[in-house]
């Protein structure tokens, strides 16, 4: 009877799972022949008033005037050459999850990952999910020695390619209820254990890496709460409550949200508004807002298509929402699909669309793109390519040739919003115009050479004195 029962149950599963993959590879065909740029699409990002938004917010939020005086080793002023400007680094962060650090099996792989990744980034999100870090009890996978765990590399590990590549760091997340992808198993189910492991796990982590990791997700998408997981009353606030308590002053903590997109149609009475509005009501220490955006659904990226869903309004209007706040904007977690044959050009297309108005946006200080490489994105099995992978969400290639959308990355970050020139000096000082970042200045003084590097950033001075020794 059991054996019947058994048998019988299997081939229901097997005919659920045909039915599923038929209706998918149903659904994959409608896309092939319907996904593509609507006009509508089109009309609402080319439209005058957009573009024009988009235009100016770049020029008036990501560059300034800055005036650089040169003077002897004495204080004296003198006269250079002239002065090249090369622009090496940017004060704004791009950046991309560090979780396939050396988490290839190919030594080369891994080579091949951080060329591709230092080109581009200058921001790395380092991975402190729970249940990988703590898989026992009191067994912490700092270390570099640590166990070898797929997509989760040691904390260390990541530091150690931020180090060698001048990367900022940020820790991504102290405080999760996902029961798949955060919380160990080992966790009690008694809400006054869980409040103390919690702390304790803040403590630990705080004590270690408050100084190095400036910037960290405290808690992750809070209001999608996952209502059969047992978690300590008002978990989130005590979370950060913790933080500013076990963690330096220095320390920037972000709340991280999934749908805000979506949500803010309610305006301040969407759920995230009216979260963030409790939080600082009792002087929570919030210092800077998260916004996920992942095309995770085959209905939703056809809608995107057809301008229905993700237009520049509804984006300029979330963003413009939450500025009520007066907090920085991290652009946390992207995901843009590429299906269909077409679809790496489309994603392409989108990606471009999306980077320009997120950094057009006075408030928004940082864009992480979540998965660099197809293939190593998240999924219950190592061995089955399920879960996101699927979405092709990736920059490249599993063989790491590089697709349209990295091509778009590069020419944005490199070239378009990277300032290089040669100016002639005036007296004793040079000024320019130019993206906020650090930059190489080179000139000579009675045919001896000078490097220097100066700071121009967003925040300080715009007079900069250089003396040429």
């Amino acid at each position: 009877m059991i054996v019947r029962r058994a048998v019988t149950g299997s081939k229901l599963y097997l005919h659920c799972m045909k039915q599923i993959a038929i209706a998918t590879f149903l659904l994959f065909l409608a896309l092939q022949a319907s996904a593509q740029f609507s006009d509508q699409y089109n009309d609402q990002w080319n439209d005058p008033g957009v573009q024009q938004r988009i235009t100016d917010g770049i020029r008036e939020n990501r560059m300034g005037t800055f005036t650089v005086r040169f003077t002897d080793k004495s204080g004296k002023s003198i006269t250079p050459g002239e002065v090249a400007l090369t622009q090496t680094r940017h004060d704004f962060y791009f950046g991309s999850n560090g979780f396939m650090v050396k988490g290839f099996k190919n030594p080369k792989e891994d080579a091949l990952f951080e060329e591709h990744f230092t080109k581009l980034f200058n921001f790395v999100t380092v991975p402190f999910y729970w249940r990988e870090l703590e898989p026992e009890p009191g067994k912490l996978r700092f270390g570099k020695d640590s166990e070898f765990m797929y997509r989760r590399p040691a904390p260390d590990v990541v530091l150690e390619f931020c180090r060698k590549y001048n990367l900022t760091p940020k820790g991504h997340t102290l405080v999760w209820d996902s029961p798949r992808a955060s919380l160990p198993t080992w966790l009690p189910q008694d809400e006054k254990i869980m409040d103390q492991k919690i702390s304790k796990r803040i403590e630990q982590i705080g004590q270690r890496y408050g100084h190095e990791i400036q910037i960290w997700d405290v808690i992750n998408e809070v209001t999608d709460r996952h209502p059969e997981i047992l978690m300590p009353k008002d978990y989130a606030f005590k979370a950060l409550r913790d933080s500013e308590r076990l963690f330096p002053n220095s320390n920037v903590f972000t709340v991280n949200f999934s749908q805000i997109w979506k949500r803010s149609v309610k305006r301040e009475y969407s759920a995230d508004y009216l979260f963030l509005e409790n939080l600082r009501l009792r002087n929570a220490k919030v210092n800077a807002i998260g916004m996920q955006f992942h095309n995770f659904n085959e209905i939703e990226y056809e809608q995107i298509m057809k301008g229905k869903d993700f237009a520049p309004k509804m984006l300029f209007d979330a963003l413009d929402l939450y500025s009520d706040f007066n907090l920085p904007i991290h652009i946390t977690e992207i995901t843009v699909a590429a299906l269909t044959e077409k679809g790496p050009e489309y994603q392409a297309v989108m990606t471009e669309n999306y980077y320009k108005l997120w950094f057009s946006h006075p408030n928004v200080e940082a864009i992480i793109w979540w998965n660099l490489v197809d293939g190593t994105a998240y999924r219950p099995d190592v061995n089955v390519a399920s879960g996101e992978d699927k979405w092709n969400g990736g920059l490249l290639n599993r063989d790491f040739t590089k697709k349209p959308v990295y091509h778009v990355l590069d020419r944005l970050i490199n070239k378009e919003w990277r300032t290089n020139l040669t100016v002639s000096p005036k007296n004793n000082a040079v000024s320019f115009r130019g993206f906020y970042g650090t930059y190489k200045l080179v000139t000579q003084v009675n045919g001896k050479k000078y490097e220097k590097e100066i700071q121009c950033p967003k925040s300080g001075t715009r007079e900069i004195v250089v003396a040429l020794n």
